[in-house]
């Protein structure tokens, strides 16, 4: 059984315990949902066996101890005005000066 964070996924849940969104069919019908239900902070899942399974891939999200989450952070930040460009003179690679500015 898995505890769901607030913000998670179906999808989230398989990649994270399961390393593939392959097998969401098999976890929704595992706990009567559908791929596409909502999940609740603190709801707790049965992680079915599945042969689609990448346990490669989930022991690399456990060995980090990292939980996928897309619902969490995932909305667009406000952005501030573009910068203005840097305007910058003609390279003068004949100019043996400037050349030892640039590179040495």
């Amino acid at each position: 059984m898995i505890q769901v964070s607030d913000g998670q996924s179906l999808l989230d849940i398989c990649l994270q315990e399961l390393g593939t969104v392959a097998v969401a069919p098999e976890l929704a019908t595992a706990n009567g949902l559908r791929i596409t239900s909502a999940l609740q902070a603190g709801q707790r899942l049965v992680i079915p066996a599945s042969l689609a399974s990448r346990p490669d891939i989930a022991a690399y999200f456990a060995s980090r101890q990292q939980r996928i989450n897309t619902g969490q952070g995932s909305e667009l930040l406000p952005v501030g005005p573009d910068p203005e460009p840097v305007e910058e003179g003609p390279q003068q690679w004949d100019n043996a000066e400037w050349l030892h500015l640039q590179w040495f």
